[in-house]
């Protein structure tokens, strides 16, 4: 890795806490905040989803969707639909109003480890295995791709062209577009991917590398650039909204590459150096330059890039952060442990 910023001495402030709670009935895998900003949907280990009160932590609605693990849970754009996935092959669609299941869709044994709403609101993509399908909200089938030659790692859609998305698997990075059923392009790398993420302008997409890399393809190019020298596997990374910073894990530092002018190539990364054990997640709040992360050592974090020695602080237990989330408005930020805890905190 390219030489690092020297960061200055922090300057710590406790990060406020609206409420926590012991709320899931076992490890939390995922979780969402409504578009209006009033629930919070969370899947667990033990197949259940549970929409809470976003002002009180309170269960609002509670039911076992998946026989085995329920792996993810998302919001439809409009707000309309909640979707999940799990290792029972199953993704199921509920609409928002009642909760009643609006359609599954059947990857057969398979994990249905990624969902992804197009921005419509009225499609979306599973990956399951090597299976990669398009679906409406009834889950009626829209377009089945062909199959990747290897378990697909993440989805992510291109935000600046809505048709566009790109998925991430061993040995490389392949562009789709929804109205054929093959790729487009193909980008090689000869390790495996762990992830996938557009920036928002869709001019950079990034990958996080199994042998402690992240992966830069510059677009329309695909000319590539690699920043290496990660303690561990990059399975972190998170964009801000104007597409000049990405955050990366891969370690128990926060590192930062400024993408505005010539860079990142030849530039030195931003380093936060808060946590104790390895970083477990990165968020970047919705706008503005606050990111929060949260590490296996228990601790919340947030860092303002305008402000680079002032952070906030909060430490729940010692177990590991599983999910960071932001509200639509960045006021709030909810954060999920391997306890099942959850846990919302104030931003200002």
């Amino acid at each position: 890795m390219p030489g690092k910023e020297t960061s200055l001495e922090l300057s710590l402030k406790p990060l406020l806490n609206q409420w926590s709670k012991l709320a899931c009935k076992d490890y939390i895998h995922d979780l969402a905040w409504s578009q209006n900003g009033e629930h919070i949907a969370t899947a667990d280990a033990s197949g259940y989803l549970t929409v809470h009160s976003a002002t009180t932590g309170q269960p609002v609605e509670l039911w076992p969707a998946h026989s085995l693990d329920a792996l993810r849970v998302d919001y439809s754009s409009d707000g309309k639909f909640l979707a999940s996935s799990g290792q029972d092959g199953k993704a199921h669609i509920y609409e928002v109003s009642s909760y009643k299941k609006a359609g599954t869709i059947d990857h057969d044994t398979a994990w249905v480890e990624h969902i992804a709403w197009h921005q419509s609101g009225d499609c979306i993509l599973t990956a399951a295995g090597k299976q990669l399908k398009l679906s409406a909200t009834d889950g009626k089938l829209i377009r089945q791709f062909e199959d990747h030659q290897s378990t697909i790692a993440d989805i992510s859609w291109n935000p600046a062209a809505p048709d566009l998305f790109a998925t991430s698997s061993y040995n490389g990075a392949r562009l789709w577009t929804l109205k054929q059923t093959s790729h487009k392009r193909f980008f090689y790398w000869k390790g495996s991917l762990l992830n996938i993420a557009y920036s928002p302008n869709g001019k950079v997409l990034a990958a996080g590398c199994q042998d402690g890399a992240a992966h830069i393809w510059l677009l329309p190019s695909g000319e590539d650039l690699l920043m290496n020298g990660y303690p561990t596997k990059v399975r972190e990374l998170s964009w801000d909204s104007t597409s000049r910073y990405l955050a990366t894990g891969g370690g128990n530092e926060v590192i930062v590459w400024d993408f505005s002018g010539t860079g990142p190539s030849g530039s030195k990364p931003v380093v936060f150096p808060g946590h104790q054990t390895f970083i477990s997640v990165l968020a970047f709040a919705p706008e503005g330059t606050k990111l929060a992360s949260g590490g296996k050592d228990g601790a919340v974090i947030i860092w303002d890039l305008a402000n680079q020695t002032e952070v906030m602080v909060s430490k729940e237990e010692d177990c590991q952060v599983s999910n960071l989330a932001w509200s639509a408005d960045g006021t709030m930020l909810a954060a999920t442990f391997a306890s099942g805890r959850i846990s919302v905190f104030c931003v200002n």
